[in-house]
């Protein structure tokens, strides 16, 4: 499984002189049991930039119990002080440590051991608050912590542990976000605890309010509460790995964030002003695991919650407490819900308006107004608001889309007077007319004429395509799983040809060809045409510890060129009696997986089967549907209701159209004439069928239909 579930929150690093550093690698103690609540225990660090996972000494500073009995306990590096003094010298927290000083990785030159000091004052804070409340706030609105090991009752415990995370910032000082904090499943399966981990960056700017004790002299630096939400963050990770540990990042994601909501924490920061900034090309479904994706999820869930009701007393602000109703009730019954991403919000919702009577929109229809509340933002409107911030506030995030496609984009989206066609092909700002499943184009439209027409036409399918036939078989997107596909064999196999179309996340997610031989199944190496051997044994985060495993884009270079059907050949060793195929992914970021047609064995062709849940059969076809929305200030159809027009009686007007292909006209702007936009055209497609996460590509035209301003 993958070594990390990573939540990115911006943070500066600081350019100073590095000190040298003398321990080459940390000790592993042998004098305890490795259980929850000794003084030592150790536990494998997996370095998620230069691949590769060591055994690391931790020091227990911190133990407590929750108000129902849970322990909870921090632990940090040995050898760390807690005086204030800089941990020079020690491993995993010096970010001079180097745990392979063999490999072309080398630590940030200008990090220094004094950015990394932790205090007792601030790991006790952190940990009362996780204790008292995070705990319990997180349990009540999820759901419960199990024992990580059923058969040992010291598992029953919560272990937070702080070091330097070792990520693409560890190593190359010019990036500027970094991994605040992780979750990884394999705690719980490896080493029978409940582990969550806190990077250990400037704790003293970034734990508790800004009148701490703890802050240095310079408010710049202040990044108020940022520890404690990454432990409530983290926190509804380990949570869901026990409810639906397959769900799909997004969701998971989502709702992590906004459990740092729910603690009354600060939530969001660079997460909004990302996703305002890179909205068209960030998509909900589709994690990429950029602040963006982050911003994008956490936002719809808030929405949801607050159209569900919030609190469910009139109130929309966290009250550190599980109402049982509205917004809450919402938010358990989604986490809850087994069904995975989209098609698992939709079923929570069913379930929601059927216990409460309520008439809460669908999945899809509160996806469509989520995009129009995080364009508009009106804090007057019932509809198009997120109630929980205010774009454009600094106290939330400084940018709004309209600043960000002005400032940043150079105006993109945004055009001033008509545009007969010779000037349309000409504008250089307008945006990239490919969309990401479940994203959203802004484009602003100023005096365009008195009435005006919109013509669109999107792809109306998006297609992987098989080698032969009408079908192929695909191994699902789903994190988590080792989904097998069967071959019907008989007798000796001595060959296993087939086509293969790949696009899996390099060096996480695998694929595999196994091979059944004396009654065991081992991987094999593949083959293309040219005898290159195109599987791998590299194995940097513990996930293709057979070796053998298929990973990158076929044909290609990842995420350099687009993947392509290749003809690969199995090296089958001796005695094999059968072979099937297996597709390896773990607890996040998913690229399009793994299609597999044409199998042939032993020189015939394959009968190939799977059991529910794993491979299925498909077409390769993605079903685009389109959702234009024309949003106004004033009534573009007067005298005329159309269908698709709402209004929420705040002076917003919505116009929705559904479809591949349309034209919607009669649209009288001129109600709108002056300096502001006319409208803004907001375009998303909203994709089903077996797959539902390629891009697609539209055509859209904003016609003056009368006389020119």
């Amino acid at each position: 499984m993958r070594m990390r579930r990573p939540s990115r929150i911006a943070a500066a690093v600081a350019g100073v002189t590095a000190l040298a550093f003398t321990v080459s690698a940390p000790a592993q103690a042998n004098d305890h049991e490795n259980l929850p609540g000794e003084p030592t225990i150790t536990l494998p660090i997996n370095d998620s930039a230069a691949g590769g996972t060591y055994n690391q000494d931790f020091t227990r500073v911190y133990a407590n119990t929750t108000p129902d009995g849970t322990p909870v306990y921090i632990y940090v590096p040995k050898g760390t002080p807690l005086d204030g003094t800089a941990p020079a010298g020690v491993a995993s927290l010096d970010p001079q440590f180097d745990h392979n000083p063999g490999d072309e990785f080398v630590p940030c030159a200008t990090a220094t051991a004094a950015q990394f000091t932790l205090t007792q004052a601030e790991i006790n804070y952190v940990g009362d608050k996780l204790a008292d409340q995070i705990v319990a706030v997180d349990e009540e609105h999820f759901g419960p912590m199990d024992a990580a090991d059923p058969d040992e009752p010291a598992s029953d415990s919560l272990v937070m542990i702080i070091y330097n995370i070792q990520d693409d910032a560890y190593y190359d000082c010019a990036v500027g976000s970094y991994t605040a904090g992780y979750f990884a499943p394999d705690f719980i399966d490896s080493n029978g605890m409940n582990v969550i981990v806190v990077d250990a960056l400037d704790w003293a700017n970034r734990v508790g309010p800004n009148d701490s004790p703890w802050r240095d002299a310079n408010p710049a630096n202040d990044r108020p509460e940022l520890y404690e939400g990454t432990v409530a963050h983290e926190l509804e990770h380990l949570l869901h790995n026990y409810s639906d540990p397959g769900e799909l990042s997004w969701v998971d994601e989502g709702l992590a964030d906004f459990a740092i909501f729910l603690n009354g924490l600060d939530a969001g920061g660079s997460h909004l002003s990302n996703h305002q900034v890179l909205y068209e090309e960030t998509s909900l479904t589709r994690w990429g695991g950029t602040l963006a994706n982050y911003g994008a999820a956490f936002t719809y869930f808030q929405y949801l919650w607050e159209q569900a009701g919030g609190n469910g007393d009139g109130t929309y602000t966290p009250d550190k407490q599980y109402d049982g109703r509205a917004g809450d009730l919402l938010i358990k019954m989604i986490f809850e819900e087994q069904a995975d991403g989209m098609a698992g919000v939709q079923n929570a919702i069913d379930d929601f308006n059927a216990a409460t009577g309520a008439n809460l929109r669908s999945a899809a229809d509160l996806f469509r107004d989520w995009s129009v509340a995080v364009y508009l933002d009106d804090e007057g409107s019932p509809i198009y608001d997120i109630k929980a911030f205010n774009f454009g506030d600094p106290a939330d995030t400084s940018w709004t889309i309209d600043i960000a496609d002005d400032v940043v984009w150079a105006g993109r989206g945004s055009y001033n007077g008509a545009t007969p066609e010779a000037k349309w092909a000409r504008l250089k700002n307008r945006p990239d007319t490919t969309a990401v499943p479940f994203g959203m184009s802004v484009e602003r439209f100023r005096n365009p004429g008195p009435t005006v027409s919109l013509a669109f036409d999107g792809d109306d399918e998006t297609v992987i395509a098989p080698h032969t036939g009408t079908t192929h078989w695909y191994a699902g997107y789903e994190s988590q799983d080792d989904n097998i596909l069967d071959v019907t064999t008989s007798g000796a196999v001595t060959s296993l040809d087939f086509w293969s179309w790949y696009f899996i996340e390099e060096g996480w997610d695998y694929g595999f060809v196994e091979a059944l031989v004396g009654g065991n199944w081992v991987t094999v190496p593949v083959r293309n045409d040219a005898g290159q051997v195109v599987t791998t044994d590299d194995d940097p985060h513990g996930n293709n510890e057979e070796g053998n495993g298929i990973t990158g884009t076929s044909g290609g270079e990842y995420f350099v060129d687009d993947p392509v059907y290749v003809h690969l050949t199995a090296d089958l060793p001796a005695g094999a009696t059968d072979v099937r195929f297996r597709y390896s992914t773990d607890a996040a970021y998913l690229d399009t997986g793994w299609f597999v047609d044409d199998v042939r064995v032993n020189g015939a062709a394959a009968t190939l089967t799977s059991a529910a849940g794993n491979w299925v059969t498909t077409t390769g076809v993605q079903d685009n549907n389109w959702t234009v929305q024309i949003v106004s200030h004033c009534d573009l159809t007067p005298g005329v209701t159309s269908a698709g027009e709402t209004t929420d009686g705040a002076g917003n007007w919505v116009y929705r159209y559904t479809g591949d292909q349309f034209t919607a006209s009669g649209l009288r702007t001129k109600c709108a004439n002056g300096n502001q936009d006319d409208f803004a055209v907001l375009i998303s497609n909203l994709p089903t069928g077996d797959l539902t996460y390629l891009d697609a590509d539209y055509t859209f035209r904003v016609s003056n239909t009368g006389n020119k301003k």
